[in-house]
């Protein structure tokens, strides 16, 4: 049996009386353990950061929900769909704060049609999106996706912009 997360006092009060980012904080804290108590006090912290504002918790939680959904796929597709539309629901919701990250897993969900119609040309928009916001890994997908044409005509123009402005932040 694995040992339980400790708290900080303050961390818990602050969480307790209504800060987001401390609530966020405490799930990260329990999402740390290995204790099944733990993990389900994680998601409940992070739902409530997330409800309170946090665009870090909500795209946390996107994020998760998502890998879960993928893990369940085909053990049992009913419960898969059901976190696929949470991480939907999540990303969605980071991505209206203009989340970089959340934007990308976002465009994921319109490529493989998940939960949602296959719509390639609102992926690359997105994709694009997550790029012009400074998500690295967005722009060297965009360079790919220019280069190979996925969605869009090729554009040898726009994937070396995109290559090299993602090396650009890389070589920093």
């Amino acid at each position: 049996m694995s040992e339980r997360v400790s708290i900080p006092n303050a961390l818990a009060n602050r969480a307790i009386s209504g800060n987001a980012e401390a609530q966020f904080e405490l799930a990260e804290l329990y999402m740390q353990s290995e204790h099944e108590d733990d993990i389900i006090l994680a998601e409940e912290w992070a739902l409530k950061s997330a409800d309170n504002g946090c665009v870090e918790a909500m795209y946390w939680l996107g994020e998760g929900y998502t890998v879960y959904a993928k893990e369940l796929a085909e053990e049992d597709p009913e419960e898969s769909k059901a976190h696929f539309e949470l991480g939907y629901y999540w990303l969605s919701k980071a991505n209206m704060q203009k989340h970089p990250a959340a934007t990308l897993e976002l465009a994921g969900y319109y490529r493989r049609g998940d939960v949602i119609e296959k719509d390639v040309e609102k992926s690359v928009k997105l994709v694009k999106q997550a790029a012009e916001l400074g998500e690295v890994q967005a722009m060297r997908d965009l360079a790919f996706i220019y280069a190979n044409g996925l969605g869009v005509d090729v554009n040898e123009e726009q994937a070396d912009y995109w290559t090299e402005k993602a090396e650009a932040l890389t070589s920093k």
